[in-house]
C-alpha cells in the first residue's frame, strides 16, 4: 500500500453508490454478515438517507476508491442516546493492514467529542480477527445470542461487545 494514497474522511450522500458497491462486494467475500448479497437490495436513495441519519459515517479511500467504511448509529430515544451502535466494512484485500484500527481510533475520538458514553457492536462468534481487534481497543463481551444466524454451514452465535468511553480521559 506504499504507493497508494489512503484518505479517511466523512462520507457524504454522493458516496452512496460506491458504498453500496463496497458493501455488496464485502457481503460476497465474507461469511460474517446477517444479510446475503441477494437480500442486500438497498437503493442509492436509501443509502443516502442512511448516511444522513448516521451519527457519523466515515469512509476510507485508496487512490479515490472507497475500500472501507465505519459508522455509528445513535438512538433518538433520550434513555438510549448515551450509546451508539458501531458497524464496519472493509474489502478483504485490505484487511490485516491496520485500516480497522484507523477506523476505530477515528470513531472513538469522534464519539468522545460528542459525549457518547458507550459504543456497542455485534460480531459473529467465529470472526476471531475482528474480536481480537475490538478487544485491543478495550471492547468487552457483554453477552451472546446463541444460534442467532443459520447458514448453509450451520449455526453461528452473535457476541455482543461494548466499550465504555472515559470521557475527558486520553487513552
Amino acid at each position: 500500500m506504499k504507493s497508494e494514497s489512503l484518505i479517511i474522511r466523512r462520507a457524504d450522500t454522493g458516496d452512496a453508490y460506491q458504498i453500496l458497491r463496497l458493501v455488496k462486494r464485502v457481503i460476497q467475500e465474507s461469511p460474517f454478515f446477517e444479510r446475503t448479497a441477494e437480500e442486500f437490495d438497498f437503493t442509492v436513495e436509501v443509502e443516502q438517507e442512511y448516511i444522513r441519519n448516521s451519527a457519523i459515517f466515515i469512509v476510507v479511500e485508496v487512490d479515490g476508491i472507497i475500500i472501507g467504511s465505519a459508522n455509528l448509529q445513535r438512538s433518538g430515544l433520550s434513555q438510549l442516546n448515551h450509546t451508539a451502535l458501531f458497524g464496519v466494512t472493509i474489502l478483504k484485500e485490505y484487511t490485516g493492514k491496520g485500516i480497522g484500527s484507523l477506523l476505530l481510533k477515528t470513531v472513538i475520538a469522534w464519539a468522545k467529542k460528542k459525549k457518547i458514553e458507550k459504543i456497542e457492536l455485534e460480531v459473529f462468534h467465529d470472526n476471531t480477527r475482528a474480536i481480537e481487534l475490538y478487544k485491543k481497543f478495550g471492547f468487552e463481551e457483554e453477552g451472546k445470542k446463541i444460534k442467532a444466524i443459520k447458514t448453509e454451514e450451520g449455526y453461528k452465535d452473535l457476541i455482543f461487545m461494548a466499550k465504555f468511553l472515559n470521557l475527558g480521559v486520553e487513552e
